[in-house]
């Protein structure tokens, strides 16, 4: 079973791939050396006889006919000796023991037939016969099987490197198949695990300088946990912070249906329902909050980015907003606005400001100045929003990101917490930075753009 899943797996199919492809090279490779080895041999034996025939024949021309039969009776009796055939112009043999060498002027192959006398075991030789002046004609040959001696030499010599080649790769390649299937059994467990509702589960990394793929794939499957975790956290927390704060509203509403069943006069069972369908609008309000946060953090909205004038946006929601805060005891102004496009969603980009100036309007005592802005500078946009009011501490900051948190001072206001986790939302899905800064007294919030050309 072990040994099916180990050649099921990718790593063994691909290591049986390389080495296929590393015998059919070594294939390659020994019959192309095969052949070159060959030609190679039988052009060095070439010139071996051809040098021999050379220097007999200088030497039958300066020294005569008995001094060339000396010299190959010499010659012939060293291991590994030539062949010699040497006859007169009358056909008479004076030297050799082949007559089958007696060929006519040129290169030949003699096949030798079994147990030919004088031919020392020899199958097939090279013979190289040249007619000296005079009428002696002289042959001179050698065992071809030396020449594919070294041929297959060479050759089994490669064979045996393939095959030891093949050997090792395969042990490795099966090496390293069986730690990434260990590897892969971790993920499996993990999985499970997780799938089990262990959460906190993660897989071991083997080596963080210097991770190979299936330890890379564990660090982005760990940061995927990571973010699942975090994500459930925070969805069981919203569960139990919308529970908590939808319960006092419905409770009303229940409250305000009883006062009008109970009601004694219509006027009363009038006021009564309409203090319910109050309560209603409330509840709807924070439903409508939730899901647009949910289809924020989707990501939806990005089909529907376009090219938006910063400029215009803020006039706009100046101008909308302006007589709200007048009422309020409040003052709203336009701080430096730069003539700026950027790439986004120009209704959320709206009501991420609004939720800003209705979270100082909140949060801030009559008489505070409001401030809207939106500075362009080395290819950032700084969309602000800024009060003179009391802040908050920079220690909650980050908690007032989450949805449902209010402070504490803001309990018994209007609202469910949902305000600056709208802008945030809409400021991740800009691939933007939402930063506090204490303005001391006040409170600036800031979302920052990355642009090319920020000013046109």
């Amino acid at each position: 079973m072990q040994t099916d899943r180990l050649f099921a797996s990718t790593g063994a199919r691909l290591s049986l791939i390389f080495s296929g492809l590393l015998i059919a090279s070594f294939a390659v490779a020994i019959a192309l050396t095969w052949l070159a080895a060959r030609s190679a041999a039988e052009s060095d034996l070439r010139d071996r006889i051809a040098l021999e025939v050379d220097a007999l024949t200088s030497e039958i021309r300066n020294e005569g006919i008995d001094a060339a039969l000396s010299a190959i009776a010499v010659r012939a009796e060293r291991p590994g000796a030539l062949e010699y055939w040497l006859i007169d112009d009358a056909n008479n043999a004076l030297a050799g023991d082949l007559p089958l060498m007696s060929t006519p002027d040129g290169w030949h192959r003699i096949e030798l037939p079994e147990k030919t006398a004088g031919a020392e075991n020899r199958d097939e030789i090279l013979v190289l016969t040249k007619t000296i002046p005079g009428g002696v004609r002289l042959s001179v040959g050698d065992d071809l099987r030396r020449a594919e001696g070294v041929r297959d030499a060479v050759l089994w010599s490669l064979l045996w490197i393939a095959l030891a080649t093949v050997a090792l790769g395969t042990a490795a390649g099966s090496i390293a198949t069986r730690r990434s299937l260990k590897q892969m059994d971790a993920l499996t467990v993990v999985m499970h695990d997780v799938a089990g509702g262990r959460l906190d589960a993660r897989l071991p990394i083997r080596s963080s300088v210097k991770p190979n793929d299936l330890d890379r794939l564990g660090n982005s499957v760990n940061q995927m946990l990571d973010r699942i975790d975090q994500l459930v956290r925070s969805v069981r927390r919203v569960s139990s912070d919308v529970a908590h704060d939808l319960r006092t509203p419905l409770s009303h509403v229940q409250q305000r249906l009883e006062h009008a069943r109970q009601a004694h006069t219509s006027d009363a069972r009038i006021a009564a329902i309409e203090a319910a369908e109050d309560k209603v609008a409330e509840v709807l309000q924070a439903f409508d909050a939730i899901l647009r946060l949910a289809e924020i953090e989707a990501g939806a909205a990005r089909s529907r980015f376009v090219d938006v004038d910063v400029a215009a946006l803020v006039e706009r929601l100046v101008d909308a907003y302006g007589p709200d805060v007048e009422s309020s005891g409040r003052t709203l102004r336009t701080g430096q606005v730069d003539a700026t496009r950027i790439r986004g969603d120009g209704e959320l980009l709206a009501q991420a400001l609004a939720n800003l100036i209705e979270n100082a309007i909140h949060h801030t005592p009559t008489g505070s100045h409001i401030t809207v802005s939106a500075v362009a500078t080395d290819a950032v946009l700084n969309l602000c929003v800024a009060d003179d009011g009391p802040g908050i501490p920079q220690e909650l900051q980050d908690e007032m990101l989450q949805p449902y948190t209010r402070l504490d001072s803001s309990r018994n206001s209007a609202g469910f917490g949902l305000g600056l986790s709208i802008v945030a939302a809409i400021t991740r899905l800009h691939d933007a930075t939402l930063v506090f800064a204490d303005e001391m007294p006040g409170l600036r919030v800031t979302m920052k753009f990355r642009v090319e050309n920020p000013v046109v």
